[in-house]
């Protein structure tokens, strides 16, 4: 059995209490990686590439042009 089977197996067992409890703790240790990699990901997302940024916010002023 793989971690990912045990760990929902062990979730199935709990009280809802203990689900709540066990909720917080995942959900704090997941909030604390906070690279834009992490937060990606989270979110399904992924970084755009030079050229979709361009697309879609066109020619940004770079520093000390505005």
């Amino acid at each position: 059995m793989g971690r990912s089977e045990d760990l929902h197996r062990r979730v199935d067992a709990l009280t809802e209490d203990q689900v709540e409890r066990a909720r917080i703790v995942i959900v704090d240790e997941v909030d604390r990686e906070t690279s834009a990699d992490s937060i990606l990901a989270r979110h399904g997302e992924q970084r755009l590439s030079a050229e979709e940024f361009e697309d879609h916010l066109g020619d940004l002023p770079r520093d000390g042009e505005g």
